[in-house]
């Protein structure tokens, strides 16, 4: 299924052509009172909503100006406090703060585990300078105002855990589900200041939202929010939302606004250290993703979708954190275990789709695991320089059992003497985990042109697999996304008994061996890194070198163009199971014409 936008097609122009009309200084609709004309004890007041969705007005007091750094074009910072009784909550960073009826800037950050009624405030000269980098200011990191909350599955996974390392923000508790209607009713309905908004990653049956409130508008639907980076990413295509506010959770280290969002209506394009500033009424691409859990234990299904926002490098870590997270929720445990992974791509540039399969034990965490394969797919998938990866999507189906579903090289047995062109029989002996033994015979034929002695290997997918000894050596180059998602579907794959003749051809058998073998790397995801690194170190035309004798044919060939020769040439044979095959041995068959 060919993975759909959040947008029509005629606004993919328009959010480009957004990027351009925003370079230029924001000028708000509200007036502005600089910072050089504030003075301690001035009264004023903030905008921001405690429930629902209306602003209420908090009178706030101005307790000093703090400088910043000379020379580093920032303005210097004001320190309030609230009055009324009202404390500061994550979710208020952009509260618009007045001073006789002028707009002076927006709550930015506060102390945790502190008098929680002060709050700094970012000036509204710095936040109006978001769209040039070349005069953004550089603060000081806020404390506890930034923080993604998570709608959909619970925040104490250990992969959100990751996740928020990674995006280094803090991940909290939101709304026990997520809003499934966000992303499909989108009416483009601008905020304004003092309203509630959120910057979303991800949204569907699962959301990740940054919550803060509107600073100030400007004409053309544009807006600024937060008083602080939110990832600091620059120029971002972050969906925008309208928030409902439950209540302000009290907690002792510092409060937050139990929120739930209300319908994408712009899009965030950027994000600096001062705030973030978007346009209401425009909407970026997203990503689309499914995500399926079978248990196999207790005959349980169960499917979520979600977008995420459409940035090359993020979105993978995103997919990431959220299956991983679901995975383990779905199935209710984590530990040891075995998972078969299916990822599926989509896209205008995969026009029939692409898959890959592999089956993944661990004794210790399969969820994380058995992702670490399809991670790296995507980012490549995503990262590679030939063509645009959207409008694009992912569907990833895993199946799990608690059960180690592993079946073991036990011994093999062959002919010790042949002939060129003889079809010998392999007897294979495998056992699964704490089973009984059983056989299963195999036909190969001896190349014609062999003689001396030929090597017989029986090995499962994840041992001593193929390289791509071509690329790795310099003899070949990926070049294009076709040739990029070709190599990956070739590499080996951990549920593949996977038998080889090694003919010596050369009279050095143990040269072609060891230049044709990866001899460091147990699980098949090296000859993937190797194909995904050379697709972003180059994207040249691939040059056949010329032939040298001194060249195996593995180190002139891709690994899907050995693999077909030698199948074609009866020298490999690959089976596919349902289990992680695992092991490794050798016999010696000599050949004499």
């Amino acid at each position: 299924m060919l993975m759909l936008m959040l947008m029509k097609p005629k606004r993919l122009l328009i959010i480009a052509l957004l990027l351009l009309t925003l370079k230029a200084r924001f000028i708000p609709e509200q007036p502005v009172l600089p910072v050089s004309s504030l003075k301690t004890g001035m009264n004023g007041y903030t905008l921001t909503v405690l429930k629902g969705t209306e602003p209420s007005k908090i009178p706030v007091k101005i307790l000093s100006i703090v400088p910043q750094t000379p020379g580093r074009n920032v303005s210097d910072l004001i320190l309030i406090r609230l009055m009324g009784g009202v404390k500061l909550a994550q979710g208020m960073s952009g509260s618009p703060v007045y001073v006789n009826g002028k707009l002076i800037g927006a709550i930015r950050s506060g102390w945790q585990d502190s008098d929680q009624t002060l709050a700094l405030v970012t000036p509204i000269d710095s936040m109006c300078s978001l769209e040039d980098s070349q005069s953004t200011s550089s603060y000081p990191k806020p404390l506890a105002l930034t923080a993604v909350s998570v709608s959909g599955l619970n925040a104490d996974t250990q992969a959100l855990a990751e996740l928020s390392r990674k995006l280094g923000v803090k991940i909290i508790q939101g709304s026990g589900s997520a809003n499934h209607s966000v992303g499909l009713t989108a009416d483009g309905k601008s905020l304004k200041p003092g309203d509630s908004i959120a910057a979303l990653l991800a949204w569907g049956d699962v959301e990740l939202s940054a919550v803060g409130t509107v600073t100030a508008t400007a004409k053309g639907g544009k807006f600024l929010a937060f008083g602080h980076e939110f990832l600091k990413r620059g120029e971002t295509a972050y969906p925008s939302s309208g928030v409902y506010v439950h209540e302000i959770i009290n907690i002792s280290s510092f409060p937050f606004k139990f929120t739930s969002t209300t319908g994408i209506n712009g899009t965030v394009t950027q994000d600096r250290d001062a705030g973030i500033q978007g346009r209401f009424g425009y909407y970026a691409p997203s990503v689309s993703c499914g995500f399926v859990l079978r248990d196999i234990d207790n005959n349980r299904e169960s499917a979520y979708k979600f977008r995420t926002v459409a940035d090359e490098f993020l979105a993978d870590e995103l997919i990431e954190g959220i299956c991983k997270s679901l995975a383990e929720e779905s199935w209710g445990r984590k530990g040891q275990g075995t998972m078969s992974v299916t990822l599926r791509i989509d896209g205008k540039n995969v026009p029939n789709g692409w898959t890959r399969k592999d089956i993944f034990f661990s004794d210790s965490d399969i969820i994380s695991e058995a992702f670490k394969q399809t991670k790296e797919i995507m980012s490549a998938y995503l990262t590679q320089p030939f063509d645009d990866a959207f409008p694009s999507g992912f569907t990833v189906t895993a199946e799990v059992s608690q059960n180690p579903r592993v079946l073991m090289i036990e011994d093999i047995e062959t002919v010790s003497e042949a002939k060129p062109d003889e079809e010998i029989e392999i007897a294979v002996t495998l056992r699964g985990w704490r089973t009984e033994p059983f056989t299963r015979t195999f036909k190969m034929k001896i190349p014609d042109d062999a003689s001396g002695v030929v090597e017989l290997i029986v090995r499962g997918g994840g041992t001593q697999s193929l390289s791509q000894a071509g690329i790795e050596g310099g003899w070949k180059s990926v070049d294009s996304l076709e040739r990029m998602l070709t190599e990956f579907r070739a590499a080996d794959s951990n549920n593949q008994l996977i038998l080889e003749l090694n003919a010596d051809r050369t009279g050095n058998l143990i040269r072609e061996i060891q230049r044709a073998k990866n001899k460091t790397v147990k699980t098949s995801g090296k000859s993937s890194t190797s194909t995904s690194k050379s697709a972003r170190k180059s994207s040249r035309p691939a040059k056949t070198p010329p032939r040298d004798s001194d060249l195996l044919p593995e180190e002139e060939e891709y690994l899907s163009e050995t693999k077909e020769r030698r199948i074609s040439e009866g020298t490999l044979r690959i089976y596919s199971a349902d289990y992680c095959v695992e092991g490794l041995m050798r016999r010696i068959i000599h050949v004499e014409k």
